[in-house]
């Protein structure tokens, strides 16, 4: 074994040992951590929580990742209300005015057809925040959201027939709906849905009254936990929803086996323990992002893939509740379906020895022309739902499936850059570790060989023992990172499959930094 291996084995084992401590690791959200400013401000004041806000204001004068245009809406509408709210200083106005333009060149997108990729929640929030904006005379072209609009209408009605109760996805988007401040809506962490915009909200409602002193405190306990899991110590700056421990768990470890490290005998002693918990807190309805949450279908198919790989279960019970028509849905009654729920389904039914066709059937037909697969609500790279289908065909060899593997895999070599690296906007680990496994999972049918070997040496280049790039690709109500899974699915693909450990002399160079840099590492962490 060589050494980067060594190396690269002892930080997955770490972050293995990790997860779901400290209710799990994710990215500030700029929406949520906006509505908190607006709704709940923390004690100590809002003047460093604004101050990072500004600091995330991009080039063009919104908020939210370039590379994912439809979720740039609601954190960039939340950041200038938030600022039009509190601060009246010249250069606060300018940005105000510069968040204003962008929306205003955005809104296009919104008058037609809405896409199955919408972020979560924002038929809801952004009609909401319309509102609001028209409330305080900000100028924005709202005719062209009807399209949006309508839908929120559709979904608001469908809430309206639902008694709501903690730890659900409506209660996720309380915010954007709720009026009535009821205790009872508060889980187990004093949260509203999981969620610190949905909370802060709860919390604007309750003030004064004095009935919900105690459920009061327990809500401003929870933004402050919340905040913790970011790691940027603002006040007020918090995550998009926490705590995510299922989440992180069953993702992870789902990056694990996709990435054929699941039997590897230097992980077992910290992804045993990890599987037996997993495996404990799989519920009959399924798994979801916390045990206080309601169970979902990408969580509960990752885990069950994961289970079932491992000798822990093989009864398909748990993901065939999320079967509708012929997909599967994250949520039952969920508006818009997910491809990569449908492909993580596939993978864990066929460890069982099931009949998925009909689902194979309905992800195939989501192949475009060009062989990528789009529209995913969860994750803004195309290149990780087109990874996800190829890895759960992989093992299937119709003449259908083969030619959509072939079309897949061409697409992926086609986006790959000169360097061996892959990202739309900017060459980024992440998306070149999704292209990475893709690859894995279709090398014993096609030549990818050489695009496979260059993207290796890519990765193990920008690889840095415990430094995590943290580039937000995922998608909930804006887009985020969760840390611990995406340091995963880096180093899954990092780490070289035996028939590529024998590497040049310049990765061998590169190893000897890495080592240096490892061995002051841990020396640092043990004095």
């Amino acid at each position: 074994m060589s050494r980067i291996a060594e190396i690269l084995l002892t930080d997955i084992r770490h972050l293995i040992a990790e997860l779901g401590t400290g209710g799990g690791l994710m990215s500030p959200s700029i929406y949520d951590t906006a509505q908190v400013i607006r709704l709940a401000p923390p004690a100590e004041g809002v003047e460093p929580a604004l101050e990072w806000l500004l600091a995330q204001q991009q080039s063009d004068g919104g908020w939210g990742n370039l590379a994912v245009p439809r979720a740039r809406d609601v954190p960039t509408l939340a950041a200038v209300l938030a600022l039009h709210e509190h601060d009246v200083r010249k250069n606060v106005r300018a940005s105000i005015q510069e968040g204003l333009a962008f929306l205003t060149r955005q809104a296009a997108q919104w008058s037609g057809e809405l896409p199955d990729d919408l972020p979560v929640g924002v038929e809801l929030l952004l009609p909401r925040l319309l509102e609001e904006a028209a409330a305080a005379q900000l100028s924005l072209p709202y005719e062209l959201y009807h399209s949006v609009i309508e839908l929120g209408m559709k979904r608001r009605g469908l809430i309206a027939l639902l008694r709501l109760r903690p730890g659900t996805t409506p209660a996720h988007s309380w915010e954007a709906f709720g009026v009535e401040p009821d205790p009872a809506l508060l889980d187990h962490y004093g949260s509203v849905g999981h969620n610190p915009a949905a909370t802060a909200a709860w919390l604007r409602r309750a003030e004064g009254r004095t009935h919900l002193v105690e459920p009061r405190a327990l809500a401003r306990r929870y933004l402050n936990q919340a905040a913790a899991s970011t790691g940027v110590t603002v006040p007020g700056v918090v995550p998009t929803a926490w705590p995510i421990t299922r989440f992180e768990q069953s993702n992870t470890l789902y990056a694990v086996l996709i990435g054929g490290m699941i039997d590897h005998p230097a992980l077992q002693s910290v992804l045993q323990p990890q599987i037996d918990d997993m495996a404990k807190a799989m519920r009959p309805e399924g798994l979801g992002f916390s045990d206080h949450f309601q169970a979902d279908g990408d969580d509960t198919a990752e885990a069950l893939a994961v289970l079932v790989a491992t000798g822990r279960t093989r009864n398909p019970q748990p993901i065939q509740r999320f079967a509708t028509d012929n997909y599967f849905a994250a949520y039952l009654g969920e508006l818009q379906p997910s491809p990569s729920v449908t492909a993580h389904a596939i993978h864990a039914l066929d460890l069982c020895g099931r009949d998925t066709s009909a689902a194979r059937a309905y992800l195939l037909e989501r192949q475009l022309a060009d062989g990528r697969w789009l529209g995913d609500k969860w994750n803004g790279s195309w290149l990780y739902t087109t990874c996800q289908a190829l890895v759960c065909f992989n093992k299937i060899t119709d003449p259908q499936t083969t030619e959509a593997l072939h079309r897949g895999a061409s697409a992926i070599l086609k986006h790959q850059h000169s360097d061996g690296s892959w990202g739309d906007y900017q060459p980024n680990s992440e998306e070149t570790a999704y292209a990475v496994l893709a690859l894995r999972a279709v090398a014993e049918h096609f030549p990818v060989g050489p695009a496979l070997e260059q993207a290796q040496r890519w990765l193990l280049a920008n690889y840095r023992p415990f430094a995590q790039e943290r580039r937000p690709i995922w998608l909930a109500k804006e887009i985020y990172c969760p840390q611990r899974l995406s340091r995963m699915i880096e180093l899954v693909a990092t780490y070289p499959p035996d028939d590529m450990l024998k590497l040049s002399a310049d990765t061998s160079n590169y190893e000897s930094h890495a080592y240096s840099r490892f061995s002051s590492i841990s020396q640092c962490a043990s004095a």
